[in-house]
């Protein structure tokens, strides 16, 4: 596992707002019916706490239309956006007002410049002053792609949600140096098929639960697709269980018993939602990996890698579209 940070998740809000327009030089009867949008994209994130910037370079979007052709986006200027800052709902525009076409697009790209031994580019700057280059392979051909159709409506209102997590997608690969590799992990939603999901966890009672005392539990909360899903740590392999949707580490002083949560931009479904005190296995490269499928071995010491080196509490929770779900554990 190549985690190169415990907390780092960044969202794209993206609004598609089709707008009545009428026709050029006509009035009453020759009114059309609106055949663009207007574009707005946002950008939030949630906490880091070992870098002191995350500066991503956007230049532009592109849009693949349903029918083959594209739409080109370009900033006047590329755009450098601090990732850092955008946290608890907080965001920042990145594109605002721009005319497309309303109709059915198949993807999504966003045009960054992140490029090798780039000193002008994206880059990462932790907390020592050190500061890297963030690239992308073939990162000026490729861009960051979203696979996911969605629609631009006419006369309505069309909003997207795109959840730019580079928690799973910023590493500083061996033999690399000074560069740090950029591989973000992109969902995109329709923002009005999203709600939250917010709550409380006991940490005495769940350390309590897992084996553990307060002061010893490294608190993490974590969200997988489904009902009465297997937790697993995100570590990339499906074939040991689906890595979680959504995770992050948890607050704990050694005193404060009770910690508040709130996990905004999930799409409406079903999902499980888990909390463990072993969220360090999942921010450490250096620790074990976690294998829910391990069995035990006879003897003990013979059991493989990764056989309960986290433990969970969860619970199921439905998440309906514009709506608040809560959620307490253990």
């Amino acid at each position: 596992m190549q985690h190169a940070f415990t907390r780092l998740g960044r969202t794209l809000v993206l609004a598609c707002m089709a707008t009545v327009l009428a026709a050029c030089g006509g009035s009453g009867s020759d009114t059309k019916a609106p055949t663009t949008g207007t574009l707005s994209l946002k950008l939030t994130d949630s906490p880091i706490d070992n870098a002191a910037k995350v500066v991503v370079v956007f230049t532009g979007v592109e849009l693949q239309r349903a029918d083959g052709t594209r739409v080109m986006i370009t900033l006047p200027a590329p755009r450098e956006i601090d990732l850092l800052p955008l946290q608890d709902g907080r965001t920042v525009s990145l594109l605002d007002g721009t005319a497309v076409e309303a109709g059915a697009y198949q993807w999504m790209r966003l045009l960054i410049t992140a490029e090798q031994n780039l000193q002008s580019g994206s880059y990462i700057q932790m907390m020592d002053g050190n500061r890297y280059p963030l690239y992308i392979p073939s990162g000026s051909e490729t861009g960051l792609k979203l696979q996911h159709a969605f629609n631009v409506a006419q006369g309505a209102i069309t909003r997207l949600v795109i959840d730019f997590d580079l928690r799973k997608s910023v590493h500083a690969p061996p033999g690399q140096a000074p560069n740090w590799f950029l591989r973000p992990t992109l969902r995109l939603m329709d923002e009005l098929k999203v709600g939250t999901v917010a709550g409380t966890i006991n940490l005495t009672d769940l350390a309590t639960a897992q084996g553990t005392t307060l002061a010893a539990c490294k608190p993490g909360l974590y969200l997988f697709n489904g009902l009465g899903a297997t937790p697993d740590d995100m570590d990339g392999i499906t074939t040991d269980g689906n890595d979680p949707v959504i995770y992050r580490m948890l607050p704990n002083d050694g005193v404060t018993t009770t910690v508040s949560y709130t996990v905004p931009f999930v799409e409406a479904a079903a999902y499980t939602l888990a909390a463990t005190c072993n969220y360090d296995v999942d921010a450490s490269a250096a620790l074990s990996e976690y294998d829910p499928t391990a069995l035990a071995a006879t003897p003990p010491a013979a059991n493989p890698p990764g056989f309960q080196t986290m433990k969970w509490s969860k619970k199921d929770v439905t998440v309906l579209a514009n709506q608040t779900a809560t959620v307490t554990l253990p």
